[in-house]
């Protein structure tokens, strides 16, 4: 009778269960790792972008408003300021107010923006210069200019 070479094994031992399972164990600890790191990434990268889009949508909006405008007024309040631009060739005039409390710009009392730590805009005379800075702290700017002439 001839005996073969494995006929005494008669499956796994513990060592190599627990072998098995560490190295299990430690892949799927760096697996979860890089998804983590991976997902927050992704959500960082959400909320700058949201954060670009809803500034530079802002700033589209107040220099349309600026550029048809001939007037802006300024009133600081306790809790928020407010811009009233005005045309005085048709009357029109536009109502920006940030309101520091909540952290909203309102167009003619329409929110347009949420999540601003700051909006400011400025007369200089020569140019405008329109200020946001979003909750990361990233400071966006436009600055409008006038042309001279007739």
């Amino acid at each position: 009778m001839r005996m073969s070479k494995f006929h005494n094994e008669r499956g796994v031992t513990l060592l190599e269960v627990l072998a098995v399972t560490i190295i299990v164990t430690l892949v799927s600890i760096v697996l979860m790792s890089i998804l983590t790191n991976g997902m927050n990434t992704s959500d960082k990268q959400m909320k700058s972008s949201v954060q670009l889009s809803d500034a530079t949508y802002i700033l589209k909006v107040v220099t349309k408003d600026t550029r048809k405008s001939t007037e802006i007024i300024t009133k600081d309040f306790d809790d928020c300021t407010e811009y009233i631009l005005t045309n005085n060739q048709n009357n029109q005039k536009y109502n920006y107010v940030f309101h520091r409390n909540n952290q909203t710009i309102a167009r003619d009392d329409e929110i347009i923006a949420v999540n601003v730590l700051d909006f400011k805009i400025k007369d200089k005379r020569s140019h405008i210069i329109i200020d946001i800075t979003t909750p990361n702290n990233k400071p966006f700017s436009s600055t409008i200019y006038f042309r001279g002439g007739s």
